[in-house]
């Protein structure tokens, strides 16, 4: 299986881009989100992590390359379904102390939609994807790809933990140890990218055991040792 980081530029038929990893051009389209670190997309080719067509052209594909795939609704986000489109009481928007307005992004019962409208005590929620029912085209260009196990590791850090810098790998067979760096246990997110990379890492690499190494120094120990330092100075002076 490969293991790629790819930049990519997604588009609607008309041109309008609507995701892209380039933050100039996010900016150029009115698309950026200062939230986002914008950086090529890891993949784990033939594991479905992207939509279906680009899966099968990025099997293909070597470094450097670039293709421009374009996807009908069947291999992109399916078709629009009426049955998605659920017509909920106002009432269960207030006892979850929300306010319903056009636009709203939800998640209900695990399916995330957007209101449509609200009316007559009711509320319409859409739960297809946004480009469901769409054809779309992206721009695509393999920029990398992964050669042994540590960069193939490495690339799983980087989709669970957004990174992997700072983190220590010690690979032995199929035993894995990972020497988390103190940022990454701060967390509070720790124990879901732990479940993800440990599920991608179990399935894409077949390990039988990952060891995850956190070490907590106290805190109060380095202000000591800080006032330590101080009044040492302090008598140099």
């Amino acid at each position: 299986m490969d293991f790629v980081k790819i930049n990519y530029t997604g588009k609607l038929e008309d041109g309008k881009v609507f995701d892209t990893t380039d933050p100039e051009l996010a900016k150029k389209e009115g698309i950026f989100d200062e939230k986002r670190v914008y950086k090529p997309l890891t993949v784990a080719v033939g594991e479905g992590q992207v939509i279906k067509a680009l899966d099968e052209a990025l099997k293909s594909m070597n470094v450097g390359e670039k293709k421009t795939v374009t996807c009908d609704p069947e291999g992109a986000y399916g078709r629009r379904e009426a049955s998605m489109i659920r017509l909920i009481p106002v009432k269960y928007f207030k006892q979850q102390k929300m306010n319903p307005f056009p636009g709203l992004p939800v998640e209900i019962d695990g399916m995330r939609g957007r209101v449509q409208t609200v009316s007559g005590g009711r509320v319409r929620v859409d739960f297809n994807h946004e480009l469901a029912g769409k054809t779309l085209v992206f721009d695509i260009e393999v920029v990398e790809k992964a050669q042994k196990d540590e960069d193939k590791i490495k690339y799983l850090l980087e989709r669970s933990f957004e990174g992997s810098e700072g983190v220590e790998i010690k690979l032995a067979g199929k035993k894995l140890e990972l020497v988390l760096p103190t940022k990454a246990f701060h967390d509070r997110n720790i124990l879901v990218r732990k479940a993800t990379f440990s599920a991608e890492a179990f399935k894409n690499l077949g390990l039988t055991e990952i060891t995850y190494t956190e070490t907590w120094e106290n805190p109060k120990k380095e202000k000591k040792e800080d006032k330590k330092e101080e009044t040492t100075e302090e008598k140099k002076e």
